[in-house]
C-alpha cells in the first residue's frame, strides 16, 4: 500500500511538472521588452545612449536575418554613424530621438530602389526620401533597414523571387503574413522597435497580428503617401491606409503624431458607445481569438461604454466585390510592369503557368493567382466598374454615419493565427465564397476607417503558443478616442 501511495504521489507530481511545463512553453514567445516610449524616456534622461540601443537592435537584426529575413537591407555603419551624431549634438526632445526604426521596401529612399519584391519589374531609382521617410528623420529616428514583402504588395504572405520568404519570428515555419510581412517579423523579433507599412487590404493588420504586435492603419487622408508605391490615382486610393507596427498601443499614438497631418490628442476622452454588428459573417479557426473578443469587448464595458448592435447585412455581398475591383485597377498595371524588363520580355500568364510547372517560376505564386483571376473577375464595361465604385461610396458613408464621433466596434483581426507558409494564400485566394476568416480586416480598408489590431498574448493558441488579435475600428476622425480605447483593451489582453 506504501509503495502503491509513493507511485501515485510520483505520478501526480510529474503530472504537475509537465502541466507547468507545457504553461511556461505556451508563453515562451511573449515579448517582454520596452516599447518605444520607454526606450524614449531613458534616453532623455541619459541613462542609455542613441548608439547603445540601435546597436543592441542591429545585432538581434544580424542574429534572425538568416532564418527569419526579414530584411531587404540593412544599414548598419549609417545607421551606428548617425546613432553617434544624435548622441554627441542631438536633440534630446525630439519626438523619435535615436530610436531604431524600418521602413517597409515600397517607401522611397535617396539613393534606393522600390523593386517591389519582383525580378521581372525594372525598379524605381528613388532621388529623394517618401514624405513619410522625411518626417521620421526629422523626428530623430534612426532607419536600420527596409522591410521584405510579397511581390507588388498584393498577398498575405511575403514571399518574392527578389529578396526570398520571410518567416514568422516565432515559428519560422509559419507566415509572417503580408504585405508589411517585414515589418511584422522585424518587429515582432525585437529587431526593430518599430516600422512603417502600407494597408490596401490589412497589409499593416495581417502581420502585425501574425506576429503578435500591435499595427495600426490610419484613414486614407490623414498621412501624405508623397512617395510610395504604388502611387494609385483611382478610387482605390481611399482604401489605402499607413502607420506603424510596433510595440504598444501609446507608440503607435507617438508614431502615428509624428507622421500625420493632424495629430491625435493624449487627453482625449474613450467613446461612448460599442457597436456589435449583427448579420456580419465572421468565423473563428481558433477559440482563443473569439475568446479575446468578448473579453475586450467586456474590459471597454466595464469602463463605461454602452452596447448598441446594427444591421452589417450588406457586408456578404460588398466582400464579394473586393477582387473583382482589385483586377479592374491592377490588371493591366501588373502586365506591364511584368513585361518592363527586357531580360524577360513580354509576361504571359499562360506561359508563367508553363513555369510553374517545371520549377522555374518568374513570379511570385501569390502574384499569379492574382493574375489568373482576371477572366471571371475583371468587370469589363466602364459603366459595370462605376457601380461596383459607387457602391462602396454609399457603404462607406453609410458605416461613416453610423459610426459618427462617438461609436467603436471592436473585431477579430483576422480569424486565424499565422498559419503554415503557403496556407495563408491558400485560406485567402483560393476560396471564392464570403471567408469569415478576412471579413472583419477588410472592412477597414473598403470603408475606409482608422483600425488599431492589439495582440492578446493572454489568449495563445493552445496548440502553436501563437497569440489572438482584437482590432478597434472607428470612423476618420476619432483617431484620439480610438488610442485612448485602445489601451484599455491592450490591458485586459495581455
Amino acid at each position: 500500500m506504501i509503495i502503491y501511495r509513493v507511485c501515485c504521489l510520483e505520478f501526480f507530481l510529474l503530472l504537475a511538472l509537465s502541466i507547468l511545463e507545457h504553461m511556461m512553453n505556451s508563453k515562451i514567445n511573449f515579448p517582454i521588452r520596452p516599447d518605444a516610449t520607454t526606450i524614449l524616456n531613458e534616453l532623455r534622461a541619459g541613462k542609455t545612449t542613441s548608439e547603445a540601443v540601435v546597436r543592441e537592435h542591429l545585432e538581434q537584426l544580424n542574429k534572425i536575418q538568416p532564418t527569419v529575413n526579414g530584411a531587404t537591407k540593412v544599414f548598419e555603419e549609417e545607421a551606428l554613424d548617425l546613432a553617434r551624431k544624435l548622441d554627441q549634438t542631438g536633440d534630446k526632445t525630439l519626438p523619435l530621438f535615436g530610436l531604431p526604426c524600418s521602413v517597409k521596401e515600397t517607401f522611397a529612399m535617396e539613393g534606393e530602389e522600390v523593386t517591389a519584391g519582383s525580378i521581372r519589374r525594372v525598379p524605381d531609382q528613388c532621388k529623394k526620401d517618401a514624405e513619410m521617410v522625411r518626417r521620421l528623420r526629422k523626428a530623430g529616428a534612426v532607419i536600420i533597414a527596409r522591410s521584405n514583402l510579397p511581390e507588388f504588395a498584393m498577398t498575405g504572405e511575403s514571399t518574392n523571387l527578389r529578396f526570398g520568404r520571410c518567416n514568422n519570428p516565432h515559428d519560422i515555419t509559419r507566415v509572417a503574413g503580408g504585405s508589411s510581412g517585414g515589418e511584422g517579423a522585424l518587429v515582432g523579433s525585437g529587431s526593430s522597435v518599430f516600422g512603417i507599412g502600407s494597408d490596401i487590404l490589412g497589409s499593416i493588420r495581417i502581420p502585425a497580428a501574425l506576429c503578435g504586435t500591435v499595427g495600426f492603419k490610419a484613414h486614407s487622408k490623414a498621412i501624405d503617401n508623397t512617395g510610395t508605391w504604388p502611387d494609385i490615382k483611382t478610387s482605390l486610393k481611399d482604401w489605402l491606409g499607413y502607420g506603424p507596427i510596433c510595440r504598444s498601443v501609446r507608440d503607435a499614438q507617438l508614431i502615428y503624431n509624428v507622421l500625420a497631418e493632424k495629430p491625435a490628442s493624449e487627453t482625449a476622452e474613450i467613446f461612448k458607445n460599442l457597436i456589435i454588428p449583427e448579420g456580419f459573417p465572421v468565423k473563428y479557426r481558433q477559440n482563443c481569438i473569439q475568446d479575446a473578443v468578448k473579453t475586450a469587448r467586456k474590459a471597454v464595458l466595464d469602463k463605461g461604454l454602452v452596447s448598441k448592435k446594427a444591421s452589417f447585412k450588406d457586408i456578404p455581398k460588398l466582400f464579394l466585390m473586393i477582387p473583382r475591383i482589385i483586377i479592374d485597377e491592377f490588371y493591366d498595371i501588373w502586365i506591364k510592369d511584368l513585361s518592363s524588363n527586357p531580360e524577360y520580355g513580354q509576361f504571359s500568364p499562360s506561359k508563367e503557368v508553363l513555369r510553374n510547372l517545371v520549377g522555374k517560376p518568374t513570379i511570385d505564386g501569390g502574384l499569379l493567382n492574382w493574375i489568373l483571376m482576371k477572366p471571371i473577375m475583371k468587370s469589363g464595361r466602364p459603366e459595370k466598374r462605376e457601380k461596383i465604385a459607387n457602391s462602396f461610396v454609399e457603404a462607406r458613408s453609410k458605416y461613416w454615419q453610423l459610426l459618427g464621433e462617438d461609436n467603436v466596434m471592436i473585431m477579430p483581426t483576422l480569424g486565424l493565427v499565422a498559419p503554415k507558409h503557403k496556407g495563408f494564400n491558400r485560406a485567402s485566394l483560393l476560396d471564392p465564397r464570403v471567408n469569415g476568416l478576412f471579413t472583419s480586416h477588410t472592412l477597414g480598408n473598403y470603408l475606409d476607417l482608422s483600425v488599431i489590431c492589439v495582440p492578446a498574448w493572454k489568449f495563445c493558441d493552445p496548440k502553436t503558443g501563437l497569440p489572438a488579435s482584437v482590432s478597434l475600428m472607428c470612423a476618420p476622425g476619432g483617431e484620439s478616442r480610438l488610442f485612448a480605447t485602445a489601451k484599455i483593451v491592450e490591458t485586459a489582453l495581455n
